[in-house]
Protein backbone atom coordinates (compact mmCIF):
# COMPACT_ATOMS: atom_id res chain seq x y z
CA UNK A 1 0.00 0.00 0.00
CA UNK A 2 1.48 3.72 -1.06
CA UNK A 3 0.73 6.78 0.55
CA UNK A 4 -1.15 9.55 -1.64
CA UNK A 5 -1.16 13.06 -0.40
CA UNK A 6 -3.81 14.89 -3.03
CA UNK A 7 -3.40 19.05 -2.31
CA UNK A 8 -5.85 21.56 -3.31
CA UNK A 9 -7.70 24.38 -1.81
CA UNK A 10 -10.96 23.81 -3.55
CA UNK A 11 -12.53 21.39 -0.78
CA UNK A 12 -15.11 19.75 -3.49
CA UNK A 13 -11.88 18.63 -5.74
CA UNK A 14 -9.92 17.50 -2.62
CA UNK A 15 -12.79 15.10 -1.67
CA UNK A 16 -13.47 13.61 -5.08
CA UNK A 17 -10.41 13.14 -5.47
CA UNK A 18 -9.97 11.18 -1.54
CA UNK A 19 -13.26 8.93 -2.80
CA UNK A 20 -12.09 8.16 -6.09
CA UNK A 21 -8.44 7.01 -5.07
CA UNK A 22 -9.66 5.44 -2.09
CA UNK A 23 -10.60 2.60 -4.98
CA UNK A 24 -6.78 1.90 -5.41
CA UNK A 25 -6.78 0.42 -1.69
CA UNK A 26 -3.99 3.39 -0.63
CA UNK A 27 -3.18 5.35 1.96
CA UNK A 28 -4.83 9.08 1.12
CA UNK A 29 -4.13 12.06 3.16
CA UNK A 30 -5.35 15.80 1.72
CA UNK A 31 -4.12 19.20 2.51
CA UNK A 32 -5.62 22.63 1.38
CA UNK A 33 -2.29 24.44 1.66
CA UNK A 34 1.20 24.18 0.46
CA UNK A 35 1.94 24.73 4.21
CA UNK A 36 -0.50 21.74 5.17
CA UNK A 37 0.75 19.61 2.66
CA UNK A 38 4.36 19.87 3.93
CA UNK A 39 2.95 19.22 7.95
CA UNK A 40 1.59 15.74 6.20
CA UNK A 41 4.75 15.47 4.20
CA UNK A 42 6.93 15.55 7.76
CA UNK A 43 4.61 12.78 9.38
CA UNK A 44 3.96 10.40 6.42
CA UNK A 45 6.03 8.72 4.08
CA UNK A 46 4.50 10.22 1.00
CA UNK A 47 4.98 8.02 -2.18
CA UNK A 48 2.76 10.18 -4.38
CA UNK A 49 1.83 13.84 -4.27
CA UNK A 50 -1.32 15.09 -6.21
CA UNK A 51 -0.57 18.63 -6.31
CA UNK A 52 -2.94 21.65 -7.70
CA UNK A 53 -0.34 24.17 -9.49
CA UNK A 54 -2.24 27.40 -7.76
CA UNK A 55 -2.20 27.05 -3.72
CA UNK A 56 -3.24 30.04 -1.46
CA UNK A 57 0.15 30.01 0.12
CA UNK A 58 2.81 28.94 -2.84
CA UNK A 59 2.64 27.31 -6.15
CA UNK A 60 2.49 23.77 -6.84
CA UNK A 61 6.03 24.14 -8.27
CA UNK A 62 7.31 25.31 -5.41
CA UNK A 63 5.63 22.95 -2.90
CA UNK A 64 7.24 20.60 -5.36
CA UNK A 65 10.63 21.54 -4.91
CA UNK A 66 10.09 21.50 -1.15
CA UNK A 67 8.66 17.55 -1.26
CA UNK A 68 12.01 16.62 -3.20
CA UNK A 69 13.90 18.39 -0.36
CA UNK A 70 12.05 16.32 2.33
CA UNK A 71 10.48 12.80 0.36
CA UNK A 72 13.66 12.73 -2.49
CA UNK A 73 11.60 9.48 -3.54
CA UNK A 74 8.45 10.72 -4.22
CA UNK A 75 6.93 11.66 -7.35
CA UNK A 76 4.47 13.90 -8.04
CA UNK A 77 0.97 14.92 -10.79
CA UNK A 78 0.15 18.24 -11.17
CA UNK A 79 -3.28 19.08 -11.67
CA UNK A 80 -5.28 22.32 -12.89
CA UNK A 81 -7.87 23.85 -13.82
CA UNK A 82 -6.45 26.70 -16.37
CA UNK A 83 -3.08 26.01 -17.03
CA UNK A 84 -1.02 27.55 -20.46
CA UNK A 85 0.97 24.95 -22.29
CA UNK A 86 3.93 26.33 -21.39
CA UNK A 87 3.46 26.26 -17.15
CA UNK A 88 2.86 22.20 -17.97
CA UNK A 89 5.94 22.07 -20.26
CA UNK A 90 7.71 23.91 -17.00
CA UNK A 91 6.27 21.57 -14.55
CA UNK A 92 7.38 18.80 -16.43
CA UNK A 93 11.03 20.11 -17.04
CA UNK A 94 11.46 20.36 -13.59
CA UNK A 95 10.60 16.47 -12.64
CA UNK A 96 6.89 16.19 -12.24
CA UNK A 97 5.95 12.76 -13.56
CA UNK A 98 2.25 14.25 -15.44
CA UNK A 99 -0.06 17.29 -15.86
CA UNK A 100 -3.40 16.96 -15.93
CA UNK A 101 -6.29 19.03 -16.33
CA UNK A 102 -9.48 19.11 -14.04
CA UNK A 103 -11.67 17.88 -16.38
CA UNK A 104 -9.94 14.79 -15.93
CA UNK A 105 -11.98 11.11 -15.60
CA UNK A 106 -11.63 9.17 -12.16
CA UNK A 107 -10.99 5.94 -14.35
CA UNK A 108 -8.23 7.68 -16.31
CA UNK A 109 -6.71 9.18 -13.69
CA UNK A 110 -6.63 6.04 -11.21
CA UNK A 111 -4.58 4.44 -14.46
CA UNK A 112 -2.16 7.57 -14.23
CA UNK A 113 -1.84 7.08 -10.65
CA UNK A 114 -1.26 3.11 -10.61
CA UNK A 115 1.17 3.94 -13.52
CA UNK A 116 3.27 6.93 -11.61
CA UNK A 117 3.10 4.50 -8.16
CA UNK A 118 4.88 1.89 -10.21
CA UNK A 119 7.42 4.05 -11.37
CA UNK A 120 7.61 5.59 -7.88
CA UNK A 121 8.57 1.92 -6.59
CA UNK A 122 11.45 1.06 -9.51
CA UNK A 123 12.95 4.81 -9.37
CA UNK A 124 13.35 3.16 -4.89
CA UNK A 125 14.44 0.01 -6.07
CA UNK A 126 17.13 1.60 -8.63
CA UNK A 127 18.45 3.69 -5.58
CA UNK A 128 18.23 1.16 -3.47
CA UNK A 129 20.51 -1.02 -5.91
CA UNK A 130 22.69 1.78 -6.82
CA UNK A 131 23.23 2.28 -2.98
CA UNK A 132 24.33 -1.48 -2.54
CA UNK A 133 27.07 -0.63 -5.01
CA UNK A 134 28.76 1.87 -3.44
CA UNK A 135 28.34 -0.13 -0.22
CA UNK A 136 31.06 -3.17 -1.47
CA UNK A 137 32.95 -5.00 0.00
CA UNK A 138 37.16 -5.26 -0.68
CA UNK A 139 36.61 -7.97 -2.68
CA UNK A 140 35.92 -5.53 -5.72
CA UNK A 141 34.05 -6.21 -8.69
CA UNK A 142 32.63 -9.08 -7.26
CA UNK A 143 29.02 -8.03 -6.67
CA UNK A 144 26.05 -9.90 -5.07
CA UNK A 145 24.81 -10.27 -1.88
CA UNK A 146 23.19 -13.40 -1.81
CA UNK A 147 24.00 -16.62 0.34
CA UNK A 148 25.90 -18.78 -2.40
CA UNK A 149 28.04 -15.71 -3.09
CA UNK A 150 28.42 -14.53 -0.10
CA UNK A 151 30.03 -17.85 0.85
CA UNK A 152 32.78 -17.73 -1.84
CA UNK A 153 33.19 -13.78 -0.78
CA UNK A 154 34.14 -15.43 2.57
CA UNK A 155 36.84 -17.76 0.99
CA UNK A 156 38.34 -15.21 -0.17
CA UNK A 157 38.87 -13.37 2.42
CA UNK A 158 40.30 -16.40 4.48
CA UNK A 159 42.23 -17.95 1.51
CA UNK A 160 43.53 -14.58 0.21
CA UNK A 161 46.26 -14.24 2.92
CA UNK A 162 47.59 -17.25 2.04
CA UNK A 163 50.64 -19.03 -0.20
CA UNK A 164 48.60 -21.61 -0.71
CA UNK A 165 47.44 -22.89 -4.94
CA UNK A 166 43.57 -22.12 -5.52
CA UNK A 167 41.62 -23.96 -8.01
CA UNK A 168 38.24 -21.91 -9.33
CA UNK A 169 36.01 -24.51 -10.97
CA UNK A 170 32.41 -22.95 -12.22
CA UNK A 171 30.19 -22.72 -15.22
CA UNK A 172 31.76 -20.43 -18.36
CA UNK A 173 31.21 -17.14 -17.73
CA UNK A 174 30.51 -17.20 -13.67
CA UNK A 175 33.34 -14.55 -12.98
CA UNK A 176 35.71 -17.00 -11.89
CA UNK A 177 38.32 -14.46 -13.27
CA UNK A 178 37.04 -11.54 -10.63
CA UNK A 179 37.71 -14.21 -8.11
CA UNK A 180 41.23 -14.35 -8.84
CA UNK A 181 41.45 -10.60 -9.07
CA UNK A 182 39.42 -10.77 -5.74
CA UNK A 183 42.24 -12.94 -3.80
CA UNK A 184 45.28 -11.42 -5.76
CA UNK A 185 44.72 -7.73 -4.26
CA UNK A 186 43.60 -8.83 -0.91
CA UNK A 187 46.66 -10.67 -0.63
CA UNK A 188 50.11 -9.53 1.00
CA UNK A 189 51.18 -10.13 -2.85
CA UNK A 190 48.51 -7.06 -3.94
CA UNK A 191 51.64 -4.63 -5.10
CA UNK A 192 53.30 -7.06 -7.15
CA UNK A 193 51.74 -8.06 -10.70
CA UNK A 194 48.92 -10.18 -11.63
CA UNK A 195 49.61 -12.59 -14.82
CA UNK A 196 46.87 -13.70 -16.71
CA UNK A 197 46.96 -16.45 -19.66
CA UNK A 198 44.19 -18.31 -20.84
CA UNK A 199 45.45 -21.71 -21.67
CA UNK A 200 42.70 -22.59 -24.03
CA UNK A 201 43.52 -19.35 -26.20
CA UNK A 202 46.98 -20.62 -27.26
CA UNK A 203 48.89 -23.10 -29.75
CA UNK A 204 50.34 -26.06 -27.91
CA UNK A 205 53.63 -25.19 -29.93
CA UNK A 206 53.73 -21.54 -28.27
CA UNK A 207 52.00 -21.85 -24.98
CA UNK A 208 55.54 -23.32 -23.13
CA UNK A 209 57.34 -20.05 -24.68
CA UNK A 210 54.27 -18.01 -23.11
CA UNK A 211 54.79 -19.58 -19.64
CA UNK A 212 58.71 -20.10 -19.73
CA UNK A 213 59.84 -17.93 -21.92
CA UNK A 214 62.93 -18.31 -24.83
CA UNK A 215 66.14 -17.62 -25.55
CA UNK A 216 67.30 -16.23 -28.96
CA UNK A 217 67.09 -18.44 -31.66
CA UNK A 218 65.29 -21.20 -29.87
CA UNK A 219 62.97 -21.70 -32.58
CA UNK A 220 62.41 -20.32 -36.01
CA UNK A 221 60.92 -16.91 -35.18
CA UNK A 222 62.61 -16.18 -31.99
CA UNK A 223 65.00 -13.23 -32.69
CA UNK A 224 66.02 -12.06 -29.05
CA UNK A 225 65.72 -13.19 -25.77
CA UNK A 226 61.59 -12.98 -24.59
CA UNK A 227 61.07 -13.22 -20.52
CA UNK A 228 57.97 -15.92 -20.03
CA UNK A 229 54.65 -14.64 -17.91
CA UNK A 230 56.57 -16.89 -14.66
CA UNK A 231 58.76 -14.44 -14.97
CA UNK A 232 56.79 -11.57 -15.18
CA UNK A 233 54.54 -12.54 -12.45
CA UNK A 234 57.54 -13.09 -9.77
CA UNK A 235 56.92 -12.10 -6.14
CA UNK A 236 52.96 -11.74 -7.66
CA UNK A 237 50.02 -13.79 -8.95
CA UNK A 238 49.49 -16.24 -12.03
CA UNK A 239 46.16 -16.97 -13.05
CA UNK A 240 45.68 -19.84 -15.57
CA UNK A 241 42.48 -19.89 -16.87
CA UNK A 242 41.05 -23.28 -18.50
CA UNK A 243 43.71 -25.01 -16.91
CA UNK A 244 42.39 -28.56 -18.48
CA UNK A 245 43.13 -27.11 -22.08
CA UNK A 246 46.87 -27.21 -21.60
CA UNK A 247 48.79 -29.89 -22.63
CA UNK A 248 50.59 -32.84 -21.15
CA UNK A 249 53.88 -32.91 -21.80
CA UNK A 250 53.48 -28.74 -20.26
CA UNK A 251 51.57 -30.24 -17.22
CA UNK A 252 54.77 -31.92 -16.32
CA UNK A 253 56.92 -28.98 -16.46
CA UNK A 254 54.48 -26.59 -14.92
CA UNK A 255 54.00 -29.46 -12.32
CA UNK A 256 57.93 -28.74 -11.81
CA UNK A 257 57.40 -25.26 -10.58
CA UNK A 258 54.65 -25.37 -8.34
CA UNK A 259 56.62 -28.10 -6.61
CA UNK A 260 60.41 -26.75 -6.76
CA UNK A 261 59.54 -22.70 -7.97
CA UNK A 262 62.25 -23.43 -10.96
CA UNK A 263 62.04 -23.62 -14.57
CA UNK A 264 64.14 -23.12 -17.91
CA UNK A 265 63.40 -21.10 -20.50
CA UNK A 266 62.39 -22.79 -23.95
CA UNK A 267 66.03 -23.14 -25.80
CA UNK A 268 67.90 -22.25 -22.18
CA UNK A 269 69.89 -25.23 -21.42
CA UNK A 270 70.86 -25.77 -18.02
CA UNK A 271 70.04 -22.16 -17.36
CA UNK A 272 67.37 -22.81 -14.16
CA UNK A 273 65.56 -19.27 -13.01
CA UNK A 274 63.61 -19.77 -9.96
CA UNK A 275 60.50 -17.63 -8.86
CA UNK A 276 58.34 -17.09 -6.23
CA UNK A 277 54.77 -16.99 -7.71
CA UNK A 278 51.51 -18.29 -6.10
CA UNK A 279 49.08 -20.25 -8.88
CA UNK A 280 45.34 -19.97 -9.14
CA UNK A 281 43.71 -21.81 -11.75
CA UNK A 282 40.47 -22.34 -12.73
CA UNK A 283 38.59 -24.64 -14.91
CA UNK A 284 34.79 -24.85 -16.25
CA UNK A 285 35.14 -29.02 -16.77
CA UNK A 286 35.33 -31.65 -14.34
CA UNK A 287 39.10 -32.23 -13.63
CA UNK A 288 38.53 -35.18 -11.74
CA UNK A 289 36.99 -37.08 -15.23
CA UNK A 290 40.03 -35.40 -17.07
CA UNK A 291 42.01 -37.27 -14.62
CA UNK A 292 39.83 -40.50 -15.04
CA UNK A 293 40.13 -39.97 -18.86
CA UNK A 294 44.00 -39.42 -18.88
CA UNK A 295 43.23 -35.71 -20.08
CA UNK A 296 45.18 -34.51 -16.85
CA UNK A 297 47.71 -35.14 -14.94
CA UNK A 298 46.91 -36.91 -11.17
CA UNK A 299 49.63 -35.38 -9.67
CA UNK A 300 49.11 -31.71 -11.18
CA UNK A 301 45.26 -32.17 -10.41
CA UNK A 302 46.01 -32.85 -6.68
CA UNK A 303 48.69 -30.18 -6.60
CA UNK A 304 46.37 -27.52 -7.73
CA UNK A 305 43.49 -28.62 -6.06
CA UNK A 306 44.77 -27.53 -2.26
CA UNK A 307 42.59 -25.05 -1.93
CA UNK A 308 38.66 -25.55 -4.20
CA UNK A 309 36.49 -22.34 -4.58
CA UNK A 310 33.26 -23.34 -6.46
CA UNK A 311 31.94 -20.13 -8.06
CA UNK A 312 27.99 -20.58 -8.85
CA UNK A 313 25.76 -19.94 -11.71
CA UNK A 314 23.95 -17.41 -11.87
CA UNK A 315 20.84 -19.53 -11.30
CA UNK A 316 21.93 -20.39 -8.12
CA UNK A 317 21.93 -16.76 -7.16
CA UNK A 318 19.09 -15.25 -8.59
CA UNK A 319 18.94 -12.49 -6.22
CA UNK A 320 22.07 -10.96 -7.04
CA UNK A 321 20.46 -10.25 -11.13
CA UNK A 322 18.99 -6.74 -9.67
CA UNK A 323 22.58 -5.61 -8.48
CA UNK A 324 24.52 -7.24 -11.17
CA UNK A 325 21.95 -5.66 -14.20
CA UNK A 326 21.94 -2.37 -12.64
CA UNK A 327 25.65 -2.44 -12.52
CA UNK A 328 26.13 -2.96 -16.19
CA UNK A 329 23.36 -0.88 -17.35
CA UNK A 330 25.33 2.17 -15.75
CA UNK A 331 28.53 0.81 -16.82
CA UNK A 332 27.21 0.90 -20.36
CA UNK A 333 25.35 4.49 -19.93
CA UNK A 334 28.41 5.88 -18.76
CA UNK A 335 30.83 4.35 -21.85
CA UNK A 336 28.10 5.76 -24.17
CA UNK A 337 27.51 8.33 -23.15
CA UNK A 338 23.82 7.82 -22.49
CA UNK A 339 22.00 9.31 -19.21
CA UNK A 340 21.01 6.78 -16.54
CA UNK A 341 18.50 4.25 -16.91
CA UNK A 342 16.43 1.80 -15.14
CA UNK A 343 14.68 -0.96 -15.38
CA UNK A 344 11.02 -1.84 -15.30
CA UNK A 345 9.41 -3.85 -12.97
CA UNK A 346 8.10 -5.92 -15.48
CA UNK A 347 11.63 -6.74 -17.09
CA UNK A 348 13.37 -6.95 -13.61
CA UNK A 349 11.21 -9.84 -12.96
CA UNK A 350 11.17 -11.49 -16.48
CA UNK A 351 15.50 -11.34 -15.94
CA UNK A 352 15.04 -12.94 -12.38
CA UNK A 353 12.52 -15.77 -13.89
CA UNK A 354 15.19 -16.49 -16.62
CA UNK A 355 17.75 -19.45 -16.41
CA UNK A 356 21.28 -17.52 -17.92
CA UNK A 357 22.43 -20.31 -19.75
CA UNK A 358 25.34 -17.85 -20.41
CA UNK A 359 25.60 -16.66 -16.40
CA UNK A 360 26.72 -13.48 -15.81
CA UNK A 361 28.59 -12.35 -19.29
CA UNK A 362 24.79 -13.56 -20.87
CA UNK A 363 23.28 -10.89 -18.36
CA UNK A 364 26.29 -8.19 -19.03
CA UNK A 365 25.36 -9.08 -22.96
CA UNK A 366 21.56 -8.50 -22.62
CA UNK A 367 22.19 -4.85 -21.01
CA UNK A 368 24.69 -3.49 -23.36
CA UNK A 369 22.12 -4.62 -26.16
CA UNK A 370 19.69 -2.85 -24.31
CA UNK A 371 21.67 0.14 -23.75
CA UNK A 372 22.82 0.15 -27.47
CA UNK A 373 19.18 -0.34 -29.41
CA UNK A 374 16.58 1.26 -27.23
CA UNK A 375 16.85 5.62 -26.55
CA UNK A 376 14.23 5.68 -23.68
CA UNK A 377 15.41 6.03 -19.84
CA UNK A 378 14.05 2.62 -18.50
CA UNK A 379 14.55 -0.77 -20.23
CA UNK A 380 11.12 -1.85 -20.38
CA UNK A 381 10.22 -5.91 -20.66
CA UNK A 382 9.49 -5.21 -24.70
CA UNK A 383 13.40 -4.28 -24.64
CA UNK A 384 15.08 -7.67 -23.56
CA UNK A 385 15.18 -10.40 -26.03
CA UNK A 386 12.82 -13.03 -26.88
CA UNK A 387 14.14 -16.07 -24.70
CA UNK A 388 13.85 -13.84 -21.99
CA UNK A 389 10.66 -12.02 -22.77
CA UNK A 390 9.05 -15.27 -22.71
CA UNK A 391 9.60 -15.83 -18.80
CA UNK A 392 7.62 -13.21 -17.62
CA UNK A 393 6.23 -13.55 -14.35
CA UNK A 394 2.85 -13.01 -16.15
CA UNK A 395 3.35 -16.48 -17.29
CA UNK A 396 4.55 -18.22 -14.36
CA UNK A 397 0.81 -19.40 -12.87
CA UNK A 398 -1.13 -22.73 -14.06
CA UNK A 399 -4.62 -22.53 -14.13
CA UNK A 400 -6.56 -25.28 -12.77
CA UNK A 401 -10.40 -26.61 -12.88
CA UNK A 402 -12.34 -27.19 -10.19
CA UNK A 403 -11.83 -30.28 -8.26
CA UNK A 404 -8.60 -31.33 -10.05
CA UNK A 405 -6.54 -34.08 -8.25
CA UNK A 406 -3.66 -33.54 -6.21
CA UNK A 407 -1.81 -35.67 -8.32
CA UNK A 408 -2.47 -33.96 -11.72
CA UNK A 409 -1.65 -30.95 -9.42
CA UNK A 410 1.91 -32.31 -9.30
CA UNK A 411 2.14 -33.65 -12.86
CA UNK A 412 1.53 -30.14 -14.19
CA UNK A 413 3.40 -28.40 -11.55
CA UNK A 414 6.37 -30.70 -12.58
CA UNK A 415 5.98 -30.38 -16.60
CA UNK A 416 5.07 -26.66 -16.53
CA UNK A 417 8.48 -26.06 -14.22
CA UNK A 418 10.38 -28.26 -16.51
CA UNK A 419 9.42 -25.74 -19.22
CA UNK A 420 10.16 -22.31 -17.59
CA UNK A 421 13.67 -24.09 -16.84
CA UNK A 422 14.02 -25.23 -20.15
CA UNK A 423 14.37 -29.04 -18.89
CA UNK A 424 17.20 -28.33 -16.22
CA UNK A 425 16.00 -30.88 -13.88
CA UNK A 426 18.05 -30.00 -11.29
CA UNK A 427 17.33 -26.24 -11.38
CA UNK A 428 13.19 -27.90 -11.67
CA UNK A 429 13.82 -29.81 -8.26
CA UNK A 430 15.21 -26.66 -6.35
CA UNK A 431 12.24 -24.46 -7.63
CA UNK A 432 9.94 -27.46 -6.64
CA UNK A 433 11.52 -28.02 -3.04
CA UNK A 434 12.22 -31.24 -3.85
CA UNK A 435 14.99 -33.54 -4.29
CA UNK A 436 16.34 -34.14 -7.56
CA UNK A 437 15.85 -38.11 -6.79
CA UNK A 438 12.71 -37.72 -5.96
CA UNK A 439 11.78 -35.60 -9.45
CA UNK A 440 13.83 -38.24 -11.43
CA UNK A 441 11.11 -40.66 -9.68
CA UNK A 442 8.09 -38.85 -9.99
CA UNK A 443 8.98 -38.20 -13.63
CA UNK A 444 9.22 -42.26 -14.23
CA UNK A 445 6.02 -42.77 -12.69
CA UNK A 446 4.49 -39.96 -15.02
CA UNK A 447 6.02 -41.76 -17.98
CA UNK A 448 4.60 -45.68 -16.87
CA UNK A 449 1.10 -43.95 -16.24
CA UNK A 450 1.30 -42.50 -19.34
CA UNK A 451 2.45 -45.18 -21.57
CA UNK A 452 1.08 -48.23 -19.40
CA UNK A 453 4.31 -49.69 -19.84
CA UNK A 454 7.57 -49.36 -17.72
CA UNK A 455 10.24 -47.12 -19.22
CA UNK A 456 13.47 -48.23 -20.68
CA UNK A 457 15.38 -47.57 -17.71
CA UNK A 458 13.32 -49.96 -16.15
CA UNK A 459 13.26 -52.64 -18.44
Amino acid sequence: MSVILVVDDDAPTREALETGLKKLGHDIHTAGTGVAALEEVRRHAVDLAIIDLKLPDMSGTELFGALRILRPEAIAIMISGHATVDEAISALKRGIYDFITKDFRMHELRKVVSKALETQKLLVENQRLREALQDRSPTGRIIGRGPALLKVIHMVNQVAPMKSTVLLSGESGVGKELVAEAIHYQSPRHSKPLVKLNCGALPEGLIESELFGHEKGAFTGAIQQRKGRFELADGGTFFLDEISEMPLATQVKLLRVLQAGEFERVGGGAQTLKVDVRIIAATNVDLEAAVAEGRFRKDLFYRLNVIHLRIPALRERMEDIPLLALNFLDKFCLENNRPPMGFSLEAMAAMKSYAWPGNVRELQNVVERAVALYSGNTVELADLPDEIRKHSPADDHIVLPVGVSMEEIERLAILQTLKKTGGDKELTARLLGIGLATLYRRLKDMEIKETGEPSPEET
